[in-house]
């Protein structure tokens, strides 16, 4: 099996593990007195795929830096795990504001973390819709490069509304009695995807501070890539 189909595969089986295990994870919250329902189940196994997704496609980048021989076949794919990065978002955007608040819009402007969703959502549209072969032409390399930063933003957004709005994980409310093993292991991930991309924004400087100052620097094998595929 090659490295893409590989990587593939270790999606689909998160998602399926994610769903899973929201499917049998009954939460009971004591104020309310009833269980959480199934819609809100498969509301919050929806984000927890768009995070995990999203947090595979920033990953894909430092590994590539750090391991170039595991992580280079994995550049190509990597605007696909992006693309369902933003489905499976849309998807909880969508049935969140449907199922949980009625189409009330304007309960996004009173919560912090709804906010922080919303503005993640908007940057990774923003990202779907320059991912096109088209859009990567017309904005040619240097700008459409620039554009892929928008990816960090994206992520910091989507790590504030999972802190922020999670359930069943340490957070600004206190430490919930029934944790989420699943959700508190994809908060890790994005603790280790933060951990990973500072490791690999360092060894990127390491790697030009130790080039000539005459010599053009090379592409590293994220970047070149990249262009390959623009």
């Amino acid at each position: 099996m090659d490295k893409p189909s590989f990587l593939f595969l270790l999606i689909l089986a998160g998602v399926a593990i994610i769903f899973a295990y929201e499917a049998f994870w009954p939460v009971f919250i004591p104020s309310a007195g009833f269980m959480v329902p199934p819609a809100t189940g498969f509301v919050d196994a929806l984000a927890l795929s768009a995070f995990f997704i999203l947090c595979v496609s920033l990953i894909i980048g430092p590994v590539a830096v750090l391991w170039p021989k595991a992580g280079l076949s994995l550049i190509g794919p990597r605007r696909a795990v992006g693309l369902a990065a933003f489905v499976f978002s849309l998807l909880h955007a969508f049935l969140a504001i449907g199922l949980l608040y009625g189409f009330n819009v304007g309960i996004l402007f009173g919560d912090f973390s709804l906010m922080a969703g919303a503005a993640a959502l908007l940057v990774l549209l923003a990202l779907t819709l320059t991912s096109s072969d088209w859009a990567t032409h017309k904005l040619g390399a240097k700008n459409w490069k620039r554009m892929q930063y928008f990816n960090y933003l994206a992520f910091v957004l989507s790590l504030a509304h999972f802190i922020g709005n999670g359930q069943g994980i340490p957070n600004l409310h206190g430490i919930p009695k029934n944790i989420h093993v699943v959700a508190l292991l994809l908060l890790l991930l994005g603790l280790l995807t933060v951990l990973l991309q500072v490791v690999g924004f360092l060894e990127r400087h390491q790697r030009r501070t130790n080039e000539p100052k005459s010599a053009a620097a090379p592409a590293l094998p994220d970047e070149k890539k990249e262009h390959e595929h623009a």
